[in-house]
């Protein structure tokens, strides 16, 4: 593999990175929400026929699109900004906002002065092909005051978003639509892609739209005249529609807004109702919908959805970290696509990180399934099916696109491994053993089993199988990876339950033996003298050579969870020592903030801490915990690694399944010492 070795796909590093809000539901993410100003950056849908994400930008959210540093707010205009002008005067809240969430998933910022308080709340309502922005205002002070409520901000660019982004050459078309009183945003070549509709709660008295060049100067204008009168037809008249050509120098600015006069202690409120849909159509008449239900309605099914699905620790402070992470692997690590409504898999809904839009089976079934088990066994037994059939044929395979075809090949045996790991946490989960029943899981379980064998070791003795990439997703220096083969040692204890309650004896007894054998393979030919005494290798050829090393996307930590062996193994507690120790270059040990890396990225991982508070023991789960409540990471949510010194994301940011894995490690952990104590 010396070879290989040349070619690690390493992320890239964020320098001076600043967090985000993010929410969304299965239809829409807001990925990209300043805590600066409250600009929504980016909104995206995920599109089957274009195999991942379709997102709209403004000026600012395109520098993510270059892969640029990350620019600062006043850099660029944020796609959606919501607005309020006092006296005529626009309120420069930047960096002043207070900000909370509710449900520990709904967004909301305080803006106060003294004289008056202002309030929004950014949602998206589950089930629903949109989302809302909730703005309000108190006069706090002891004289009147003239505000205008209001949104603004700029579309520059329409992106397809898979690894990364780029532009899609359509036509940027922007309408009034009387139905839902306000403007329709729609990217179109020789069909529609993505349109998004804005519906305000109160008529509008500013609804205006310009085009202007990247340098600022105006090109061309459009003014919408306020929106038309009650009953009339949202087809017929109106100010005609505007359609500008795919250029990269010219972008429409909108603004849009209401007047109000508050006495002492009176309140505005403005809501806006945003439809995203595959058309135009589809969009404003989501909003209208959306209009209908009204933002009492819309929040309190979002707020009710999201407690149903919450969990709870002992630590108030890990808790809030638990439900953040969970709630983002449940909307950001699947979806509903907007062109077909079809449930699809992926690393990531944000185009931060930095292999978002993909499947990879490793991803989804090891780490985001058990979150998702946790809070939604419907939604988890959906996936599995997922797996078992648009997943199914390049199962092994690196990362798919999310309709299942080849994105990146290369063999993965944990990849393979996960599909049957998937189905036996089900079942031990739910003790639903109808779903073996069912043909297609049939044909499924037959077919990975037959998969493996191609890769088992040519020496008739020996019951390893190899893998040319490692969890790393980089390649192996010696093919049989003691993590990947205790992986498929658990795997086949799966197809022996299986195979039992399906009556087939001699496939069971096979299994069960393979399982056996890959063991004592492992102890044979897998385990090296380290500087502590006997421990797991990392690799080994069978030729007599091996590698000490470890990795946190596949730690020899995780044996133990596993159930391959005990805590008190002497070869596992001397692998762990050597894991945490001097020995192990990759171990950041004297620092504020300390983890396990490797080389893919050679920072700590935040899968170190999961590897820690599942590996069962307790002095790593301690270190763990102290680094989760103290570590920003990326705005709370999992990433990728984490700089040693500050806590903060390093690569990998906005990583969705492995907060699904953090946030089941939290829970398993917790749950377990509350348990101990009772």
């Amino acid at each position: 593999m010396r070879n290989a070795e040349r070619f690690l796909t390493t992320p890239e590093e964020w320098e001076d990175y600043r967090p985000f809000a993010v929410t969304g539901n299965e239809y829409v993410a807001l990925p990209l929400i300043s805590p600066h100003d409250a600009g929504i950056e980016r909104l995206n849908v995920i599109r089957m026929d274009v195999a991942g994400l379709v997102e709209f930008s403004g000026t600012r959210g395109w520098s993510f699109a270059k892969r640029q540093a990350v620019p600062q707010p006043s850099s660029g205009i944020p796609l959606m900004l919501p607005t309020l002008r006092v006296q005529g005067q626009r309120v420069e809240m930047g960096g002043k906002l207070k900000w909370q969430r509710l449900a520990h998933w709904v967004p909301r910022f305080v803006y106060e002065d003294g004289t008056l308080v202002w309030e929004g709340t950014i949602y998206a309502p589950p089930g629903e092909k949109g989302f809302v922005i909730d703005l309000r205002v108190d006069n706090a002070g002891a004289l009147p005051l003239e505000i205008c409520l209001g949104l603004e901000g700029c579309w520059l660019v329409c992106l397809q978003t898979i690894y990364t982004s780029r532009p899609l050459f359509i036509h940027h078309c922007v309408s009034f639509d009387r139905w839902a009183r306000g403007p329709v945003l729609e990217a179109r070549s020789e069909r529609s892609l993505m349109a998004v509709a804005i519906s305000p709660s109160e008529r509008l008295d500013i609804c205006h739209w310009a085009v202007q060049r990247i340098s600022g100067h105006a090109a061309e204008e459009g003014p919408l005249k306020g929106g038309a009168t009650e009953g009339e037809d949202g087809g017929a008249g109106g100010p005609a529609p505007m359609e500008i050509p795919a250029r990269p120098d010219c972008y429409i600015v909108l603004q849009l807004g209401k007047h109000y006069r508050l006495a002492p202690g009176q309140t505005a409120r403005l809501t806006f109702y945003c439809g995203v849909n595959k058309d135009s159509d589809g969009a404003r008449t989501t909003a209208v919908h959306l209009n209908r239900r009204g933002r009492e309605e819309l929040l309190q099914s979002a707020l009710t959805f999201l407690a149903d699905k919450a969990r709870t620790v002992p630590d108030p402070q890990l808790t809030g970290l638990l439900n953040l992470n969970l709630f983002f692997n449940y909307f950001y690590a699947l979806g509903q696509t907007i062109d077909t409504e079809e449930l699809v898999c992926l690393t990531s809904r944000s185009p931060l990180y930095y292999v978002s839009a993909a499947f990879w089976a490793r991803d989804t079934l090891l780490w985001s399934f058990p979150a998702l088990l946790l809070v939604d066994a419907k939604r988890a037994e959906a996936v599995l099916r997922l797996a078992f059939t648009r997943y199914l044929r390049n199962a092994g395979v690196h990362s798919l696109y999310i309709d299942g075809t080849v994105l990146y090949p290369g063999f993965e045996l944990d990849e393979l491994c996960a599909y049957l790991i998937a189905l036996g946490h089900y079942l031990d989960c739910t003790g639903d053993l109808g779903i073996l029943d069912e043909q297609v899981v049939r044909r499924a379980v037959e077919y990975l089993d037959s998969l493996f064998w191609p890769q088992r070791a040519p020496k008739s003795d020996v019951m390893l199988f190899r893998t040319f990439l490692l969890p790393s997703d980089d390649p192996a220096q010696y093919p049989y990876v003691t993590y990947d083969n205790v992986l498929a040692w658990r795997a086949f204890l799966v197809l022996a339950k299986v195979y039992d309650y399906w009556g087939l004896q001699e496939r069971a007894r096979r299994s069960r033996n393979t399982a056996r054998q890959i063991k004592e393979s492992i102890y044979e030919h897998l385990v090296a003298r380290g500087p502590y005494g006997p421990m797991f290798a990392w690799a080994a050829d069978l030729e007599g050579n091996f590698v000490l090393y470890d990795e946190p996307p596949g730690s020899l930590q995780l044996l133990t969870y596993y159930g391959f062996c005990s805590v008190d193994d002497p070869v596992y507690q001397n692998t762990v020592e050597w894991i945490h120790s001097k020995h192990n270059p990759y171990h950041y040990g004297e620092v504020p903030f300390p983890g396990v890396g490797c080389p893919h990225a050679e920072h700590p991982f935040v899968m170190s801490l999961f590897n820690a508070l599942l590996s069962g023991r307790e002095d790593l789960a301690h270190h763990a915990l102290q680094v989760l409540r103290r570590a920003p990471f990326d705005g709370g949510v999992a990433c990728e690694s984490y700089d040693r010194w500050t806590g903060r994301v390093k690569t990998g940011a906005a990583f969705a399944t492995c907060a699904g894995f953090l946030a089941y490690a939290i829970y398993q952990r917790l749950n377990q010492e509350r348990k101990r104590n009772l």
